[in-house]
């Protein structure tokens, strides 16, 4: 008598794309093909529900949020102020330019240790920068420029 056989289905690995437009999202599914689920998340709010919620094997980060609204950017507070004056429209597009970092900070303790989490950032110019986030996000890995998002796919899907 031959023993039963066992189907092993593989998880379709899972992945949260923080962004403020469609971009990251629409060429990652296209290239993915199938390979993988991407689920998008407009701000840090969005991002932060869905973690809450459920289990994501990668984050992918964009750095830039200008088409966000004013209300939704994270990181506005007293420091800020202060440091802008009564500039609020320079704090805003200071926010605007590195949500993404505000973000990392928000998402940083509902990621999970196990997960990938690559920001559109270069930040070979600025390596004191990254190893500072990875004191709150161990697995932070930037973008080089020039980077292709066949690489970016196979760095979020790559196992850790």
């Amino acid at each position: 008598m031959t023993a039963p056989r066992v189907l092993v289905v593989a998880k379709t690995p899972r992945v949260l794309v923080v962004e403020d437009g469609f971009e990251y999202t629409r060429a990652l599914e296209r290239i993915a093909d199938g390979a993988a689920e991407f689920v998008r998340a407009a701000d840090a709010e969005e991002a932060e529900s869905l973690l809450r919620r459920s289990a994501f094997d990668a984050v992918l980060l964009d750095v830039v949020f200008d088409r966000t609204p004013e209300e939704r950017l994270v990181g506005r507070g007293s420091e800020l102020d202060a440091r802008f004056g009564r500039n609020a429209s320079g704090a805003t597009e200071h926010l605007a330019n590195r949500q993404g970092f505000y973000i990392a900070d928000v998402l940083a303790p509902a990621l999970t240790p196990s997960a990938r989490v690559i920001m559109a950032y270069d930040f070979s110019a600025d390596p004191e920068r990254l190893e500072l986030l990875r004191g709150r996000i161990p697995g932070l890995e930037g973008i080089r420029e020039g980077t292709g998002l066949d690489d970016v796919l196979a760095r979020l899907l790559a196992a850790r």
